[in-house]
């Protein structure tokens, strides 16, 4: 059984923010969730020297890189 109620007007961002601020904070409007992802940092496998993560081959030792695969 479907409805034909447009619901695009509660599409709004703000609005959205503001009822999952409400649903983590317990009840508290206004309250700012920061979602932060941790970084690993890419390293050679061979020598463990930090690289930006664009280069076929690690500027210290000369091995081939092989980065993870990012998922989207």
């Amino acid at each position: 059984m479907g409805s034909c109620i447009d619901l695009r007007k509660f599409q709004d961002p703000k609005i959205i923010e503001d009822a999952f601020s409400k649903i983590v904070s317990g009840g508290k409007y206004g309250y700012k969730t920061v979602i932060e992802r941790k970084v690993e940092p890419v390293k050679c496998s061979s020598c463990s020297k930090v690289l930006d993560g664009n280069e076929k081959f690690c500027p210290e030792c000369g091995t081939k890189t092989s980065f993870p695969e990012k998922k989207q």
